[in-house]
């Protein structure tokens, strides 16, 4: 079951999906891409709720309002995105967060800053079953 939650959406109507299997833990996932976020989400629905999103000021909403298990989080790291980050993780301190970005070595201090934050980092163009065999080690069944 795949749920989109964009700005637009009222916070108690999400996005066409109103209910969630309890039984699934529920995966998190923003990317500005919404191509990204919908071949994610077709990827693991079969296992888990699946909540997407294209807007980073939309996470921490949805971390609060959502039992969310894993968040994915597809952006190359920036001081504010850093900053949001762990206030995520402050929010829910047991949430793994997975990052998937193209490194840059410009950007090599917030990618350390960045690798502090989050539980696993993996650069584009990253390996799907990599990704897959990470998210069952961090949401046991």
């Amino acid at each position: 079951m795949t749920l989109e939650y964009e700005k637009s959406q009222s916070k108690n109507e999400p996005g066409g999906v109103t209910t969630m299997d309890e039984k699934k833990k529920t995966i998190l996932i923003y990317s500005p891409d919404l191509n990204f976020c919908f071949s994610l989400s077709m990827l693991f629905q079969d296992r888990y709720n699946v909540i997407t999103t294209t807007s980073s000021s939309m996470l921490e909403e949805l971390v609060t309002h959502y039992a969310a298990s894993l968040l994915i989080v597809d952006a190359s790291p920036t001081e504010k995105l850093i900053r949001l980050l762990h206030h995520v993780k402050e929010l829910n301190t047991d949430l793994p967060i997975i990052m998937v970005y193209v490194y840059s070595t410009k950007d090599s201090g917030l990618d350390a800053i960045a690798r502090n934050e989050v539980d696993s980092v993996f650069y584009k163009p990253f390996d799907l079953s990599a990704m897959s065999k990470r998210i069952n080690e961090l949401l046991p069944v």
